[in-house]
Order: C-alpha cells, then structure tokens, then sequence
C-alpha cells in the first residue's frame, strides 16, 4: 500500500532527525540537560548548527506527513477550530498588552496582571491556559503565569506582534471574504476588487491603504517574514550549495539588491571571492546611502573614504544601478539576479516586462565570456507533490494571500522559463544549465548562460557541493 510506504517513510525520517538533535543536545550542548523545564531556551537555538537546524525542520515535516496520514475528519476539524481560537487569544493578548506586564524571568501573579492591563481575570486565565496548551506561555503554579521559550520573542522581537496582529486584524478577516469576493467580483484582476475590499467596504485598494498607514506599513513585511516564510536566509543557504571555491579570486556581481546582506555572507565564507553590489538608484537621492545590517556592520558607497566593513571592506563595493539597463561589469564570473515577487506595490502584471529588460540587460556581458554565469533567485509558486508539503503549504498560503489582498498572484516555473527563451540576438540566446531549490521554502536558483546558435555541446553549470 502506497500509504503504508509513506508512513514507514515519514517514521523512519523522524526518527533520524530525532537521533540528530538527540546527539547535538548531548555532546555539543550538553548543558541543555541541565537547564529546567521552565527555561526560555528553546531546544534547538537559532544559531545551531546547520544540520541540527535542517533535523528540526524534517521532524517538524514528518509530524505533518504523519498527522494527514492519521488525520480523521474529527482530527481535521478539532484543528482548525484550535487554530481559530489560539489566533483569536493571540489578538487578545496583544491587543491588552498582557505579553509585556509579564517578566521575562520569573512568574508573576494573574492579579498583578490584571491590575496592569484592567482586563477581567476570568478571562484572563481562560485565554491564558488555551494558549498554554501550545506552549505559548506557561502556568507554572495555579495562579502565577510566566513567559514560555515560544512567548517570549514576542516580547523581544516586536516584529512577531506585528506579523500576528496582521495575521488576526487584516489577513484573516480578508481570507474569509473570498467566497463574496468571488461572488462579487468573480476573476477580477483589479486591486480595488478584492477580498480585502469586501472585508473591510474600502475601495481603496491594499497597496494604497499600506502606503497611508503606518501600521500596516510595519505589519505587512513582518507579517511576509514570518508568516510566509520570506527572508533571506534561504537564498544564503541555496547559494551556499554552489561550488564557490573553484573560482579563486574571481569577482561576483549580486544585481539590483536591497542590501548587501547576501553578499556579506557569502564574503566571510569565501575569502578568495571580491563582490560588486548594485544598489538600484532611487528616485529622490541620486547618491547610495549606507547600508546597515543586523550585525551593526555598515557599507558605504563606493566612493567612501573609509572602509567599507571591518576585513571584508576591501572585497565588497556597492555600486548605483537602474535595472534594465545594460550590465557594465564586464569580468566578473558571476552575475547573481534576485527577481522580484509579486506584491500589492507591483502587480504580476508587470513583472514580465521587468524581468525580461533584466534578462536582455545581462546578455551582452554573458556572451562575452563563456564561463561567466547568471544566477536567478526566484520564489516560484512549486508545481502540485513536487516539493514537501510544509513547502508547498507557505507557498500557497502566500499565493492565496496575494489574490485576497490585491488580486494577485504568484509566478511559476514554466512563465519563467517562456521569460528566458524570449531573451536573444542575432547570434544565441540564454539557457538554463543547473536548477537548486532550497531546502526550505518556495526559492529556486537557475544557473544561466549564453549559448550561441547551432552550439549543441552542453554548456557546463558551476558545480555543486550538495
């Protein structure tokens, strides 16, 4: 039986993982044993080691392998009706601010709470004892309650508060519109048309009430972060995959970026490696401002008198660029193109005639030099069971998100690829020669170069460490 293999599978998955953090926890954090249970760290930390991280998500996957295998519609339902409610208590506790009148260390009274916010205890303690059987906060005598390894953050990282009042305030009741909307509506691709516009009776398109409230200006790229699983960590993690080394000293382009995160990161691995940075010109500044990352590392511009980062300054320089137009770097090895994602602010619509200017922009400098590269990053909307199903489930989470919030959507694998054989001249065009998906999400790297007509000798990928 199919489903017999599938669950022998999911078994044998999860208990290998479980093996791989049972061993990180006993011989390189050994002290996790001896904390107690009321500890605010987690099991796995952040910074763990790669692989342990890579066990937790695959134990995590084979849970809900195994759940859909198990799962009843009782099961089904009892769910989502938990779901409901930890969202609802999540409001609830922003909303009165009961995360912050709790220490961070320690246990405090239900009253004391009480006293600091002025909601009634009753509910209080009924809200708080839901969550708790999620792990989020913790009771840990009748009467006191204290901050869990998962409530915490909210606390500290006040971008977790902003994706979970986005989720309650906006993306929710959105969501459950969709049906009138469609009703209404039917396939409108208007921004004014959607979900949203029902849920909350505006005409006022999504991206348009963004741009005039702070708030949902603050919410909605945590709300991506977190809840969509839209950070840069996977793109680090699938260029890392990349046999870098076989360059030497090569130089890398990263085009039309936000920041120079990605090419830090790939900078402090690879010391041979020099790294160009385009950042795109904006419209009110014809200068680059500097561009500060998480760790408090600053880059200047190019033209800084100053180093750019404590030892990668001389390897890292942050040029000025206007996508679309033609790449002046003529020698570097490789040319790395985060493409944009669909989004209120820039509708799917447009992106073809961006993506492609892009694509032209960088033909010349690729037939210049049969070794050069072009790395695409993508976030792709996966084909149906051809990546794992958590994957596949924030993948389409997000894409649903986008049709109820603006009408949008967002691209898959086979427009891109019609993107890239449109691109040419009279003497070849750009080919794929490699994919890599992450291991995490939706992103996808194609590893591009120029092919001349009549060229049927396959053109070589970079290799790959994976």
């Amino acid at each position: 039986m199919a489903t017999l293999a599938q669950f022998e599978a999911s078994t044998s998955e999860l208990s290998a993982a479980v093996k791989e953090i049972e061993h990180y926890c006993r011989t390189v954090e050994p002290s996790v044993e001896l904390v107690p249970n009321d500890t605010l760290q987690p099991l796995v930390p952040p910074d763990a080691p790669s692989e342990v991280r890579r066990a937790r998500r695959s134990i995590l996957a084979s849970i809900a392998k195994l759940q859909t295998l198990l799962g009843e519609p009782p099961d089904f339902l009892q769910h989502l009706a938990g779901q409901n409610q930890l969202l609802a208590c999540l409001q609830w506790l922003c909303e009165f601010q009961v995360l912050a009148c709790i220490p961070l260390s320690g246990t405090v009274p239900f009253k004391d709470v009480v006293d600091l916010t002025g909601v009634p205890e009753t509910q209080l303690c009924r809200v708080v004892r839901l969550t708790v059987t999620a792990g989020f906060l913790r009771e840990p005598e009748p009467g006191h309650v204290a901050h869990s390894a998962l409530s915490a953050p909210f606390v500290t990282t006040p971008s977790f508060l902003d994706a979970a009042m986005f989720l309650s305030e906006t993306a929710a009741p959105a969501a459950l519109q969709m049906a009138v909307a469609t009703q209404r509506f039917g396939h409108s691709q208007r921004p004014n048309e959607s979900a949203y516009n029902v849920a909350f009776n505006t005409s006022v398109p999504f991206a348009s009430a963004r741009a005039q409230r702070p708030k949902l200006q603050r919410q909605w790229p945590a709300y991506l972060r977190y809840g969509m699983d839209d950070v840069d960590a996977s793109v680090t993690d699938i260029l890392t995959r990349l046999d870098w080394l076989s360059l030497g000293n090569a130089s890398v382009v990263e085009v039309s970026t936000r920041s120079p995160a990605i090419a830090i990161a790939l900078a402090d691995l690879y010391p041979a490696l020099h790294f160009v940075v385009q950042i795109s010109e904006t419209e009110s500044s014809g200068r680059v401002p500097p561009q500060s990352t998480s760790d408090g590392w600053t880059l200047a511009s190019s033209t800084s008198s100053r180093p750019a980062t404590p030892g990668l300054g001389s390897r890292i320089v942050i040029q000025q660029r206007t996508p679309g137009t033609p790449q002046t770097v003529y020698d570097a090895a490789v040319y790395i193109l985060r493409l944009p994602s669909p989004s209120p602010g820039m509708p799917s619509l447009l992106l073809p005639t961006r993506i492609t200017a892009e694509l032209s922009a960088h033909i010349g400098v690729l037939r210049a030099s049969s070794r050069a590269t072009l790395i695409l990053i993508a976030r792709l909307l996966p084909e149906p069971g051809t990546v794992d199903p958590n994957v596949e489930a924030i993948a389409r989470v997000r894409d649903l998100s986008l049709l109820q919030m603006a009408n949008e959507r967002e691209i898959e694998m086979v427009e891109l690829i019609d993107m890239l054989n449109g691109v040419r001249d009279s003497m070849g065009r750009l080919v794929v020669v490699n994919k890599l998906r992450s291991r995490n999400d939706a992103t996808i790297a194609m590893e591009v170069r120029y092919q001349a007509y009549g060229d049927r000798q396959a053109v070589p990928s970079v290799s790959t460490n994976a």
